[in-house]
């Protein structure tokens, strides 16, 4: 795990090694163990590596040159199944210096070409440069797990592994895409799917695709996953498929227990959190153990807020009891939402909202000594988790089943503030229009959602039950990308790395293959890891029906102190000569707003000032680091 960095100069302007360097240490949180720089001279090429040290410590540096120099790789991520990888390369005569995963890519590679995406089973986010073929090849995990964002303004091709590293080229500034700021602020989850990147000229490379840059300047980018095309035949029978996706799970906990440092977990109390813990504590009391296991992972981290309504310690106790695990309590409060502010913001360097739960968990999970943590993200979205999946099952559910189902859902309504939720990240298709964020405030309209991927197989599924669709689209294009983006950047932002076993491409194709009653049905969501779990999880977890997840605590904004905040922030000169919204209107609302305690309007202005500071903060970075 690491930040990445690189660019070529196509006009053959000479590398600069003092800006490759200031490119690469802009991402010194994310890899704080080390770093390194390779430039290739005659190809005007230069990569930056910040390294988090987890597998090999002694020998897995980056940039790491493989078949006598011809190749050299930059990589971001974790390959789970290197070792059985590297058994089967040597019995096709590779070689190998070093105990890393990285040298297992190259070899895969340099054997399998870009097909070698396909035997990899992890995350990454990776740049391989051929100097004999002149050509430069990047890669991203199936389902963009690691991030990895590019420039390309027909001269230079420059790559990075978050936005803010770009701060420190000559020549960048940053200043908003228009479109995407107006659709950060009016829905989270329609930004991290698409292309284009918050800030102007910044792109993503997008989950399951790869790109090719030539010395001609040919750029082509090619999507190399795509899950349909991989969904297995799963047995007849429930009991069965209970069978194998037990199976299945076990081993994505087993091979991402695989660490030669610490790993440990966030644990909420969650079906998800919860399923993870007490299966790598299965798996160590069964003695089930594979290679390169790591020895310490005892640990489990819990976000508590004492005497609030969001705070689930009750819960992960019950898991902490059964599993013999060490606890962490990581307390918080609001006023920790302002003090932290800028710090989370800034690597945070998105629009969603201060997610100060993670963050802080992350932060106390390195401060103890973890620097892997095994969490459960993306079973809501494979399984159907979320309340608006209930309500998705229902549209075309019989009368028997729509019974059912209206049970399940109003067993979940007792969730703190999911009624909210659920109406802000109503799912689009592509075309549709994206509803209005009810201000008249924003100089701009959102615009609608798509990418090529989306309108390639939103045909494809049409015949589909609604649950289907719900998931295929959360899982690929909406809630989960803006997931696990945030992930990423709160954990990286304290050199941690996050692994989820239900993200393993094995899981989520199986996923995808069984009925929709299968993931919602029996009484419960996520049907098949309830019963895949037992024996495994606690009855008390695995029978439970209330959702929270990791939530914000309204308090950090909607509270006197979070008043006061938002009303200097908008009556700072900068906010109200902003020309994507009319300052002044937002001014003479909110004194009505905050009188009223209109929550939604204060929740509006809380991402407005969110807008106007990472903006400020970029703009002061960029005076200081673009200079040498």
């Amino acid at each position: 795990m690491c930040g990445i960095t690189g660019f070529w100069n196509l006009d053959g302007k000479p590398v600069d090694r003092e800006e490759l360097i200031r490119f690469t240490n802009q991402l010194a949180h994310r890899g704080p163990d080390g770093w390194d720089v390779h430039v290739d001279e005659a190809a005007a090429l230069g990569f930056g590596h910040r390294r988090l040290a987890i597998i090999d410590l002694n020998t897995g540096d980056q940039p790491m040159p493989y078949a006598g120099g011809r190749y050299w790789i930059v990589f971001n991520g974790e390959i789970y199944n290197f070792v059985e990888l590297k058994k089967e390369l040597e019995g096709l005569g590779c070689r190998f210096k070093t105990e890393s995963d990285t040298e297992v890519v190259l070899a895969a590679y340099d054997i399998w070409g870009e097909d070698f995406q396909f035997k990899l089973n992890g995350m990454w986010a990776l740049a391989i440069w051929d100097s004999r073929e002149r050509k430069l090849f990047l890669s991203r995990d199936r389902f963009g797990v690691k991030p990895m964002i590019y420039l390309f303004d027909g001269k230079r091709f420059a790559f990075a592994s978050e936005m803010k590293a770009f701060l420190a080229l000559d020549g960048f500034r940053p200043e908003y895409n228009p479109t995407v700021l107006a659709n950060s602020l009016n829905d989270a989850t329609l930004v991290e799917g698409a292309e284009d990147c918050l800030f102007q000229g910044l792109k993503r490379l997008l989950g399951g695709h790869c790109l090719t840059l030539t010395a001609n300047g040919d750029l082509k980018i090619r999507r190399w996953w795509n899950t349909l095309d991989h969904l297995p035949n799963v047995p007849q029978k429930y009991e069965d498929q209970v069978a194998q996706y037990r199976e299945l799970f076990l081993d994505a906990c087993r091979i991402r227990m695989r660490s030669d440092v610490p790993i440990g977990t966030a644990l909420s109390g969650g079906l998800d959190s919860s399923s993870v813990l007490s299966s790598m504590s299965h798996i160590r009391k069964s003695g089930d153990a594979t290679m390169r296991m790591a020895h310490e992972w005892q640990k489990a981290f819990i976000g508590t807020w004492p005497g609030k309504i969001i705070d689930e310690r009750h819960y992960a106790d019950e898991v902490i009891r059964h599993t013999g695990v060490t606890p962490i309590y990581c307390e918080m409060n609001a006023d920790m939402y302002l003090d932290h502010f800028n710090d989370i913001l800034y690597q945070f360097e998105e629009l969603s909202d201060i997610h100060l739960g993670p963050w802080f968990v992350h932060k106390m999970q390195r401060q103890h000594g973890v620097v892997v943590t095994i969490d459960g993200h993306g079973g809501d979205e494979a399984l159907g988790g979320y309340t608006w999946h209930v309500f998705a099952a229902m549209r075309d559910a019989n009368p028997i089943r729509y019974a059912e189902l209206a049970l399940i859902r109003n067993s979940m309504s007792l969730t703190h503030g999911i009624e909210t939720y659920v109406n802000a990240v109503k799912k689009r298709l592509p075309g549709n229009k994206p509803a209005s964020n009810g201000t008249s405030w924003l100089n701009l309209q959102p615009q609608p959602f798509t990418t090529p991927a989306m309108e390639q197989d939103m045909p494809r599924i049409a015949e589909r039950d609604e649950l289907f669709k719900a998931l295929y689209n959360d899982f690929h294009f909406t809630n989960l990308p803006m997931n696990l983006r945030d992930f990423d950047r709160l954990s990286m932002a304290h050199g941690v790395e996050v692994r989820s076993p239900f993200m393993d491409w094995r899981l989520v194709t199986f996923a995808f293959a069984i009925p929709s009653a299968h993931k919602i049905g029996g009484g419960y969501t996520k049907r098949i890891l309830r019963d895949a779990m037992k024996g495994i999880l606690p009855e008390a977890i695995r029978r439970r029906t209330k959702k929270l997840g990791f939530p914000n605590l309204d308090e950090g904004w909607n509270s006197p102190r979070g008043h006061e905040f938002i009303r200097d922030a908008i009556s700072s000169v900068d906010f109200r000569s902003n020309p994507f919204w009319n300052g002044a209107r937002v001014v003479s609302d909110m004194d009505t707003a905050f009188k009223n305690h209109d929550k939604d309007r204060i929740y509006k202005a809380w991402k407005l000032v969110q807008a106007q500071s990472l903006l400020q903060m970029f703009r002061e970075k960029n005076e200081k680091v673009s200079v040498g």
